[in-house]
C-alpha cells in the first residue's frame, strides 16, 4: 500500500504553489569598457524610446546571454606547447623499475598520461580525450 504523505504530516512543508517569491532590486551593470548602457536601462524598465511590454511574471526584460567560445580539443591545441611536445620531457625523471613491476610501472605511466591530458583539457575525462586525441592523429598536421 502507497504510504500517503499527508497522513501523519510526514512532510510539513510549506504551500511553496502559493508563495510569493522576493523580489530583489537589479544589480548596477558591471563597469565595461564601451560605456553601453542603452541596454541595461531598457532591460531595467527606465524609459528609452521604445519600452518593452513587460509581463507580470517577468519584471525584468531578458538579457541576451554573452557567448564566450569553448576552448575546443583540437589540432591546435594538440601540437601547442603543453600537447604532444610536452611528453617528450614528461618522463625524464620518473624512474620505471622494469620486470617483475609492470603493473606499477604501468600505473606509473598511465597517471602521467592523465596529469599532461588534464593540464592540457581539464574538461574532459581521460577516456573521452584518448578517443579525441586518437581521431586528432590522423590529421595531417598532428602526424
Amino acid at each position: 500500500a502507497m504510504i500517503d504523505p499527508l497522513e501523519n504530516n510526514l512532510f510539513d512543508l510549506p504551500d511553496y504553489e502559493n508563495t510569493e517569491d522576493e523580489t530583489f532590486p537589479p544589480l548596477p551593470p558591471p563597469a565595461s569598457p564601451g560605456g553601453d548602457d542603452v541596454e541595461w536601462a531598457q532591460a531595467n524598465g527606465e524609459p528609452d524610446g521604445d519600452q518593452q511590454s513587460q509581463t507580470k511574471d517577468s519584471a525584468v526584460a531578458p538579457r541576451k546571454a554573452v557567448k564566450r567560445p569553448m576552448p575546443k580539443l583540437d589540432a591546435q591545441r594538440l601540437i601547442s606547447e603543453r600537447g604532444l611536445p610536452a611528453l617528450r620531457h614528461m618522463f625524464d625523471n620518473v624512474k620505471f623499475k622494469g620486470k617483475g613491476h609492470e603493473a606499477e610501472d604501468l600505473k606509473t605511466l598511465i597517471r602521467h598520461m592523465e596529469h599532461w591530458a588534464h593540464r592540457l583539457f581539464p574538461k574532459l575525462q581521460f577516456e573521452d580525450f584518448i578517443d579525441r586525441v586518437e581521431s586528432l592523429g590522423n590529421k595531417k598536421e598532428v602526424q
